[in-house]
């Protein structure tokens, strides 16, 4: 607050009661009325003098006290300017005051400052009480603590704003991925065919593959920011993570570092992709190391959280989550700089030592997985990453992978679905030179006539998102009801409404694929235990 009032009938002479000193107008029925209601009212108000020096506050009530955190004896005879900070906007008040000076009603929204330091944001509306000569007597003030409803205007504004540039990425990554799977399969299909003595063919084939390669995986790490990835998640509890996960994450942070853990025992479990989770702390831990410059300390903590009855969370609705936070004992984040840290290619890093989407995928990944992901600096220093996970029930499912021998190619009949024309034909060259007899067509309608005229393949291979009104899933669906000895394998730039809970029935793999992976995919859904014959 600040040098500022509101519109109010005449103050009452039971003013006086409160310290007031000076000519009062007389009291009466009316009046005592209005005083005892802005004495109890919850809103807060004041009421300030003009005709002393700096216009003092010589009326508070218990409210106004309340919401400042002083008391009457902190408050009574000085301006209110006392509630302003460094973060105050000068502009307001500038506002604030001009509107004073010229005796004018005012209503303005101001950062002000507690007792105890902390802040809060106030609606004030400001009006100077004249009496019945015209004269001006008084200005009263009315204010409101409106920090609840800035935040979650600020955090609808910065969900829009993400939400936009989540769009934006997603949709040059799905093109991205197309371009990317002709490029690196024919690096493939290059690799495969150049003689093992031309070694500068060979050289200029690696380099095309490795660059297509970190292609992909920022391609990839646009569409986790952009939430348009298939999570294949599934019940676990992110403990059980961690243990598995911490040889590497010791290895990550260097010899100077210590990391440390302090889980919850009760922890809950949640419905999360291992893979992606263990990516996202990855990049977090990557942060916090670069941050302390090889010396300081790395916290991992986990806890159960409700909310809003654990403080809540803006962007989250009401309900039990599970947190993982990592804090660093580092010099903490520029203030300037905390809105953006989640942004797609921000990065306060020097040029080469980072693309700015190490912390973009890890804000997707996790609201794609219904939580959230929220930074801040601690008050000692240093920052801290926490990732909401809302809670899951069931049983956590347990590891029963073994090794998996190596497939070599077949001789099976493919149906392939692709629209995209250098991508289909890139698929059916890898697809004959495995050995396989390979038919393409570039639409799902186009697949299911080719079904009715000749049943005989052993594998739909199929895109997932396509034009003419039936993606991939609903295709992969119609074969498994209608041609049952058909296996389904379905490929995708990217996840979104296209991939629903159906597509989790089927085998997966992701654009760009390379050839030895595609082979490897095939023959896992072919050859496995129970595969239709």
């Amino acid at each position: 607050m600040s040098d500022h009032s509101v519109s109010a009938p005449e103050i009452p002479a039971r003013l006086a009661a409160q310290g007031v000193r000076g000519d009062i107008a007389p009291a009466d029925a009316s009046s005592d009325i209005f005083f005892a209601a802005v004495r109890t009212t919850r809103m807060p108000m004041v009421v300030t003098d003009p005709h002393r020096p700096d216009n003092p506050i010589i009326f508070c009530n218990d409210a106004f006290s309340f919401m400042t955190g002083y008391s009457q004896d902190e408050i009574l005879g000085y301006n209110c300017r006392f509630l302003q900070g460094p973060e105050t906007d000068r502009t307001v008040v500038g506002e604030l005051r001009a509107a004073i000076a010229k005796r004018e009603e005012v209503s303005v929204e101001m950062l002000n400052y507690r007792k105890n330091g902390s802040t809060f944001w106030n609606a004030l509306y400001v009006s100077p009480v004249f009496g019945d000569d015209g004269e001006l007597r008084y200005f009263f003030a009315s204010q409101l603590d409106i920090s609840r409803r800035r935040e979650a205007e600020e955090a609808l504004h910065e969900a829009q704003r993400m939400e936009a540039v989540g769009k934006l990425t997603g949709g040059i990554a799905h093109d991205f991925n197309n371009l990317l799977q002709v490029i690196q399969g024919y690096a493939d299909i290059l690799d495969a065919r150049i003689d093992a003595s031309d070694r500068s063919a060979r050289r200029a084939v690696d380099a095309i593959s490795t660059s297509a390669s970190r292609a992909a995986t920022l391609t990839q790490q646009l569409l986790a920011f952009a939430r348009k990835q298939e999570l294949r998640d599934r019940l676990m509890n992110l403990n059980q993570l961690l243990g598995d996960f911490r040889p590497i994450l010791d290895r990550s942070i260097g010899s100077g570092i210590t990391l440390k853990r302090d889980l919850a025992t009760d922890l809950w479990n949640c419905r999360v992709d291992p893979v992606q989770a263990e990516m996202a702390l990855l990049n977090i831990i990557a942060n916090a190391r670069d941050a302390l410059d090889g010396t300081g300390e790395i916290t991992i903590t986990t806890r159960n959280a409700v909310l809003p009855e654990d403080g809540g969370v803006a962007r989250l609705e009401p309900g039990e989550y599970v947190v993982l936070s990592i804090r660093d004992n580092g010099p903490g984040i520029d203030p300037g700089t905390v809105d953006k840290i989640f942004e797609p290619f921000f990065t306060t890093k020097e040029m080469g030592k980072g693309a700015g989407l190490g912390l973009a995928m890890v804000y997707g990944f996790v609201r794609q997985s219904g939580g959230l992901a929220t930074v801040r600096n601690l008050s000692g220093g240093g920052a801290e990453f926490s990732l909401y996970f809302p809670r899951a029930s069931g049983a956590v499912e347990r590891k029963t992978a073994g090794p998996i021998a190596p497939h070599a190619g077949g001789a099976e009949r493919v149906l392939m679905v692709e629209d995209q024309r250098e991508v289909g034909e890139l698929g059916r060259t890898i697809l004959e030179d495995l050995g396989y007899d390979v038919v393409l067509v570039n639409s799902a309608r186009a697949a299911l006539d080719t079904l009715r005229q000749d049943a005989e393949f052993r594998l739909l291979f199929t895109d997932i998102l396509m034009p003419g009104g039936m993606n991939g899933v609903t295709l992969a669906q119609s074969v498994r009801r209608d041609y049952p000895h058909t296996a389904v394998l379905l490929t995708t730039g990217f996840a979104d409404e296209a991939i629903d809970e159906g597509s989790r029935s089927f085998e997966l793999i992701r654009k760009p694929y390379r050839r030895n992976e595609l082979n490897d995919r095939i023959r896992a859904v072919l050859d496995k235990p129970g595969a239709r014959t």
